[in-house]
């Protein structure tokens, strides 16, 4: 009997550790930290822009134009000393540049910018209707 039990388990243990993987990677994607501040930066001149939402076309840096201690990427044991520059079609139809304070925007990204001087980040969903 233990010859016949031995067969009908022996398919099932190369799975078992394939199943185990699976189901270690299903449990890891559903736990993640998110900290906010990485959906926002500051404007660095906020007086030199129009609000209203918008799609990055590219990003380029300007190599050592932050003070030291400020923005959002200042903390730690290197803090960022650049700026970034993001060049935005705006949905509205105009074309726009913002020095920003954080290097977590890429291209593509849909962003809002803020009365307050802010770039926020934005999916799909989360963008104001207009007027229909």
């Amino acid at each position: 009997m233990s010859g016949a039990r031995g067969a009908i388990l022996s398919p099932m243990r190369p799975r078992a550790p394939l199943l185990l993987s699976i189901l270690a990677a299903l449990l890891q994607a559903c736990s993640y930290v998110w900290d906010e501040g990485h959906l926002e930066a500051n404007i660095v001149r906020p007086g030199n822009f129009i609000a209203g939402s918008g799609v990055i076309q590219s990003v380029g840096t300007i190599r050592g134009a932050r003070e030291r201690g400020t923005g959002a990427d200042a903390q730690g044991e290197r803090p960022d000393r650049n700026l970034y520059r993001l060049y935005l079609q705006m949905d509205s139809g105009g074309f726009q540049a913002v020095d920003i304070d954080s290097s977590r925007f890429l291209a593509g990204e849909a962003v809002e910018l803020t009365n307050d001087g802010r770039v926020v980040r934005v999916s799909g969903t989360s963008l104001k209707q207009g007027p229909r």
